[in-house]
């Protein structure tokens, strides 16, 4: 099934809550569906006009969770409407790895948590820290979404992809897929372009496996004096219980979209040399931090717009979230250009305050 509408409104597409339009919404179930939509002389004629002005042909969202559309989109947006979860086997992978693993394959369009609660209801463990992260299975994948020491680029096995150009299939193995820290090779603009997820292969553990050295979740789970020896050989905190935890702490930081407009955390956390992060250390002893590697350290971005006392303050109708200095909200009614000049706001402090130059997360569209 597929569906096309013109001049389509786009406020149930995006959690912020932007009451904009796009020129075109396309959404398909399958990918015979998605063939004939980029083939359809009208929107195939818009692509080319998006194309020749130095834009993308087209913009493919998920829930619209990690997006702010600055306008009406001028152009075609697609969205995908296939959901599932279906257990693969690998001609190449041994069966003694067949043991320890199991391969899912995810429809592009499953909400990410419906693939978390999938797992942990089956004993299947890697996914749990990731709870609640709102959004799609392609979008998930391709902006590498991460928390409590987890990144989905830690279990993706293949990126499965149409290939506007060729016409056909084209699968990416994980090491293919250029993961950084909330980066992919699909989110810069050729292969943004030209390839869209269709379905996503997760390697999941079958044996218990468990992050648990960020701190918050031993608190909520009531572990902190566990040591992590009698952790490792204990069947106590179970899976469900840690996909709970997580639950738990994520909604008591973090807004419903439902309830009040927002895009999740709306900046990365920057990672800085040693050379800059000790000399602000100096300064700042309080100053929360995590250790990247030998040469490079995170800070999190959400503490330094705190120190720039804007958390839970106001700009016209948009603002910074009262429990969580990252979430930019949408107060009721707020057009994009008061959400855009909040965060060039926010950026020019924290970079006035503490010479960091912080960046959005969020896709600004």
């Amino acid at each position: 099934m597929k569906k096309i509408n013109i001049d389509a409104s786009l406020l149930p597409y995006n959690t912020f809550g932007m009451d904009v339009k796009a020129a075109v919404l396309a959404e398909y179930d399958t990918v015979n569906d998605l063939r004939e939509i980029l083939n359809d002389p009208m929107i195939a004629g818009l692509m080319q006009a998006e194309k020749e002005k130095g834009r993308l042909p087209f913009w493919h969202i998920g829930s619209g969770s990690n997006l702010l559309f600055q306008g009406d989109y001028p152009g075609v947006v697609l969205h995908c409407l296939a959901k599932g979860i279906h257990i693969v086997q690998k001609n190449d992978v041994s069966s003694a790895k067949n043991d320890e693993i199991c391969l899912l394959e995810v429809e592009a369009g499953t909400l990410w948590d419906d693939v978390c609660a999938y797992c942990a209801e089956h004993g299947l463990y890697g996914p749990e820290n990731l709870s609640l992260i709102p959004g799609e299975m392609g979008a998930a994948a391709v902006q590498n979404i991460g928390a409590y020491g987890v990144e989905i680029s830690d279990l993706i096995d293949e990126v499965i992809c149409w290939d506007v150009e060729e016409g056909k299939e084209h699968r990416f193995g994980g090491e293919e897929m250029g993961y950084g820290y909330r980066e992919s090779r699909l989110k810069h603009a050729a292969d943004k372009a030209r390839y869209i997820v269709t379905s996503v292969v997760l390697k999941v553990q079958k044996a218990r496996k468990l992050r648990l050295e960020y701190a918050g979740i031993k608190r909520a789970l009531g572990i902190e004096n566990i040591g992590e020896t009698d952790l490792a050989t204990s069947d106590k905190p179970t899976l469900q219980e840690v996909r709970e935890a997580v639950i738990r702490i994520r909604e008591g930081k973090l807004p419903d979209p439902k309830k009040i407009g927002n895009a999740g955390s709306f900046f990365k956390n920057p990672v800085v040399e040693n050379s800059v992060f000790d000399a602000l250390i100096a300064q700042y002893p309080d100053m929360p931090h995590y250790v990247v590697d030998q040469n490079h350290t995170k800070i999190p971005a959400g503490w330094m717009i705190e120190q720039c006392g804007w958390k839970g303050k106001d700009l016209g109708r948009a603002g910074v979230y009262e429990k969580q200095s990252l979430v930019l909200v949408n107060r009721g009614g707020a057009k994009p250009e008061e959400i855009v000049m909040l965060c060039k706001k926010i950026v020019e402090d924290v970079e006035e305050k503490f010479g960091i130059h912080i960046e959005p997360e969020v896709n600004m569209i």
